[in-house]
């Protein structure tokens, strides 16, 4: 290359590249610098603080061959106003007595976050920990909830590991998971696809790296400035943590998921009764909150990239109405605690999740349906499960 053509090129691009790099560095500086005065810390972008806040929490959890994500054995996750920790069966809440104490009575709940109770401030107050309480001293009750998991995990984590706890009764409140992989086109009946490779990122325990875009102070302000939404934040304004291929939205899921849902809820029912456990599945909820609509709408978006908000809706009572026809075929007793309408807005602290009034009301419910289970009833042939007061009284 000759030197005129050097020059060119250096008057042409290089200096314009220069002039640009050294912009842009004075103004992502300086809004750093004035982030420094405002706060007195050093500002970083609300996607690096969020993936730093995954991350951590990600440390509590593993992945697992059948599982895709499990807890970590002796994990803790602290946020504030939250405590989370798992037994060394990466189960969350205390260790589970094993072999079962002769005359307990143990109840084991699965399912996703909804039965991990994701929200409440601490093991104690999870739903199925209030349940334990309502049950009385002769009972305990297991939370074998997880994050994320589908009916297919919880199938899957029962055979493996839940029913060496020798369950009495199983109480199966699942659903609104499977609405991610049932989104997908096409719908994989093994969510093979729309799921597993989702979970992990979600939930921190495998994390890409954050591209350097996303941690400029600068352009996320420029964003804010110009209303345009960040590469992973959707119209509302909410930031799923992956990148969707499964297809556009839609208002519905294929029949087909609904006949894959009923399947897995049957062999669940199946497992469990092998191993002498009665079974309960529970309808599951999501509303759409006075006030909230709006970022309700995004938050199940959110969750389920290949249905819009009306298709989640939509997928839930139709899991519902499945899970209520296996009771009626007497494959599991069923139960929707939420068709009378008790339920109001104050009980949710998002469109799924229990606040403490919620978990509390919803374990009440459950008690009521669990004691129903354990009481002898000659026409099931069940005669030899027995109520934990029935059980206390024998003893005295």
């Amino acid at each position: 290359m000759s030197a005129r053509s050097l020059r060119l090129v250096g008057s042409n691009v290089l200096l314009p590249a220069a002039i640009a790099a050294v912009l842009f560095l004075a103004l992502e500086g300086g809004c750093r610098v004035v982030g420094r005065a405002r706060s007195g810390s050093w500002p970083v972008t609300a996607q690096e603080r969020d993936t730093r806040l995954v991350r951590q929490i990600g440390q509590a959890y593993r992945t697992h061959p059948f599982l895709s994500v499990s807890g970590r054995p002796g994990g803790v996750i602290r946020v504030p106003g939250h405590e989370i920790r798992f037994n060394s069966l990466g189960l969350r809440g205390p260790e589970v007595e094993l072999p079962k104490p002769e005359g307990r009575f143990r109840v084991v709940c699965e399912g996703g976050s909804t039965t991990f109770d994701l929200l409440a401030a601490d093991d104690a107050s999870t739903w199925p920990s209030r349940l334990g309480r309502l049950l009385g001293p002769d009972a305990d009750v297991v939370n074998a909830g997880f994050p994320g998991w589908t009916s297919v995990q919880s199938l899957v984590a029962l055979e493996l590991r839940d029913v060496d706890l020798a369950p009495d009764v199983v109480v199966v409140y699942s659903g609104i998971n499977d609405l991610q992989p049932a989104g997908h086109v096409p719908f994989a009946r093994d969510y093979s696809v729309g799921h597993g490779e989702i979970l992990p990122r979600v939930l921190g325990a495998r994390t890409p790296p954050l591209p350097l875009v996303s941690r400029s102070v600068f352009i996320e302000w420029l964003r804010g400035k110009l209303r345009k939404p960040g590469f992973a934040v959707d119209d509302h304004g909410y930031a799923p943590a992956w990148d969707w291929v499964g297809g556009t939205r839609r208002d519905a899921m294929p029949e087909e998921a609904v006949e894959v849902f009923a399947r897995n809820l049957r062999s669940t029912a199946a497992v469990a009764r092998a191993f002498g456990a009665r079974v309960l599945l529970v309808a599951q909820t999501a509303r759409l909150r006075a006030g909230s609509e709006t970022f309700d709408r995004a938050y199940l978006e959110s969750w389920t990239p290949g249905l819009t908000a009306a298709g989640y809706l939509d997928g839930v009572a139709r899991y519902n109405a499945a899970a209520r026809a296996l009771g009626g075929e007497g494959v599991a007793a069923f139960v929707d605690p939420f068709a009378d309408g008790s339920f109001g807005d104050a009980d949710f602290a998002d469109p799924v999740h229990f606040s403490a009034a919620g978990s509390d009301r919803f374990a009440a419910r459950i008690a009521t349906e669990v004691r129903a289970l354990a009481a002898p009833d000659e026409r099931r042939g069940a005669g030899n499960i027995r109520a934990p007061a029935a059980a206390a009284a024998e003893r005295k």
